[in-house]
């Protein structure tokens, strides 16, 4: 039961900041937890990536390297397996 209630939470925050639960997209389409909760992180990771890439290009980053590749491949790895 706190196990569920602590990856519940863990997931609620990964929604919010994926970086903050997990280190790669891959590790999220890896992760023990349900399609749709999969698809929803990646697509915030993706929203984020897309809004570091244009601040880097416009010079305004701190120099972390966009993601947006990798998240890219992680949702058409779920998409190629029908979770999504």
């Amino acid at each position: 039961q706190e196990e569920d209630t602590m990856r519940t939470a863990q997931i609620a925050t990964a929604k919010q900041s994926p970086t903050k639960v997990f280190d790669t997209p891959a590790d999220v389409v890896a992760a023990d937890i349900p399609d749709e909760e999969q698809a929803k992180i990646l697509k915030n990771w993706e929203d984020e990536a897309h809004q570091l890439q244009a601040a880097a290009d416009e010079n305004m980053t701190g120099g972390e390297p966009s993601r947006l590749g990798e998240v890219r491949r992680a949702i058409a790895k779920l998409k190629n397996a029908g979770k999504i």
